[in-house]
């Protein structure tokens, strides 16, 4: 599933961040988790017609 660049820019920053300062990493890594949920949530939400469609629903 494509998550979106935005959050996969955070986590590229978490985990450079992560080599020097732990604070800013736990940060960067929570923004880029919660960035990938809402994107999730909303992307998700245009499917739902289709996904109920094909029976595993």
């Amino acid at each position: 599933m494509f998550i979106g660049f935005i959050p996969v820019l955070f986590a590229f920053a978490a985990a450079l961040a992560s080599l020097r300062n732990v604070a800013a990493a736990r940060l960067l890594w929570s923004t880029s988790a919660l960035l990938v949920v809402i994107w999730t949530v909303h992307h998700g939400s245009h499917h739902m017609k289709d996904l109920m469609t094909l029976g595993s629903w």
